[in-house]
């Protein structure tokens, strides 16, 4: 368990939106840390009775708010549902791209201005319970096992380069 001190006003990055944590203290599996950055979203509609996978014909957008090893949280005024599986592309500045991450919404909170708050979760095809559907996922994907290689190393000189800057993040 990882423990990260954060500044409670940090996450208040749009018109006094709070996407802070409400303790101090985050006990989760991963670092979370804050960027703004944005990222393009393209739905997949999946069919159990076809067992089939498709690509929703127009890509969604957003800005991410929050990025873990385990998802990101993001902003968007597109309609997303939970249980969405999802391929998106984003880059954190200053970083590498990353593209064809598979996530699955977990959760949707909406705004009173229309906005939604999407906590979008990181997926593999191993990480996936209905064999069918990993094996058509897995098919839109060039690379399912390699990106969470990648993103680790990206997070990881995420937090290296925020620590060596004095900012973001704290030793505990």
């Amino acid at each position: 368990m990882v423990e990260l001190f954060v500044d409670p006003d940090a996450g208040q990055k749009q018109a006094g939106k709070d996407t802070a944590v409400d303790d101090a203290v985050q006990r989760r599996r991963w670092v979370r840390l804050e960027v703004f950055s944005p990222v393009e979203v393209r739905e997949l509609i999946a069919d159990e009775q076809q067992q089939s996978v498709r690509k929703a014909f127009k890509d969604k957008s957003g800005m991410i708010l929050n990025i873990s090893g385990g998802g990101v949280l993001l902003s968007t005024f597109d309609d997303l549902c939970e249980d969405d599986y999802l391929l998106m592309k984003f880059k954190i500045k200053d970083f590498d791209a990353l593209s064809d991450i598979l996530g699955r919404v977990k959760r949707v909170e909406s705004c009173p201005d229309g906005e939604r708050l999407v906590g979008i979760e990181f997926l593999t095809p191993d990480s996936i319970k209905e064999p069918w559907l990993a094996d058509q996922l897995a098919d839109l994907v060039r690379d399912p096992l390699g990106f969470s290689d990648r993103l680790h190393r990206l997070v990881s000189r995420y937090v290296f380069s925020k620590q060596m800057s004095g900012a973001g993040v704290e030793k505990v």
